[in-house]
């Protein structure tokens, strides 16, 4: 058997494992068949433990890349020198500790570098598709001024402080926005989004893609 028709099988098998997995879940969530709540379980089970196994590949992964860019002395080495060192520092005292990610430093490290980093780049992201929907207004495209206008709207309102600068109809325009709106063109995408990535992976798996 070569390694092509041995690929189209594997891929077949894991086709047909996946859609069965999918068509599973999905009947469960009917709640049309009780017992398949056991059988569905048990796939969550698996993808944790499957997911968890994938995450510590993908931290050893990037550790090696960065390990390797160290050694051979290449442009910004210095930065996967901070986060290797950064990397390391966290894992040995997640597992020197019987508390595991609750131990001190873990915590201290989530809590005052890595949650503020979130913080600041969602801010800076805010100001980034303004700045993008400036540039889609002066290009004179249709709908560019709507698309400025609120994300101005929203995001003057929703600064600390705005509170009691806006009056209370123009805080309550913005939270209608945000919270009907905003959330079903949001959730419109996550589906979307989410049904492109299933086709994709299946064709892939499929031998298709």
């Amino acid at each position: 058997m070569d390694t092509r028709t041995l690929a189209s099988r594997v891929g077949g098998l894991t086709t047909i494992a996946v859609v069965s997995a999918f068509v599973l879940v999905a009947v469960d969530r009917t709640g049309l068949i009780p017992p398949l709540r056991t059988v569905t379980n048990t796939l969550y089970y698996w993808v944790l433990l499957l997911g968890a196994a994938v995450l510590l590949l993908g931290v050893f992964n990037v550790l090696w890349i960065h390990l390797k860019r160290i050694q051979r002395g290449d442009r910004g080495w210095t930065h996967s020198l901070a986060l290797v060192a950064a990397a390391l520092t966290v894992i040995v005292a997640g597992l020197i500790n019987s508390a595991g990610v609750a131990a001190p430093l873990p915590q201290w490290a989530f809590t005052y570098v890595l949650f503020p980093g979130q913080a600041t780049l969602f801010a800076m992201l805010a100001f980034f598709m303004t700045a993008a929907a400036f540039r889609f207004l002066r290009i004179g495209r249709q709908g560019g001024g709507w698309m400025l206008t609120g994300a101005l709207l929203v995001l003057l309102t929703q600064m600390p402080g705005a509170a009691a600068l806006w009056p209370d109809s123009l805080r309550n325009v913005t939270i209608w926005l945000v919270d009907q709106p905003v959330m079903a063109a949001m959730r419109g995408a996550v589906l979307g989004t989410s049904l492109a990535l299933m086709i994709a992976g299946v064709r892939l798996l499929a031998g298709r893609g």
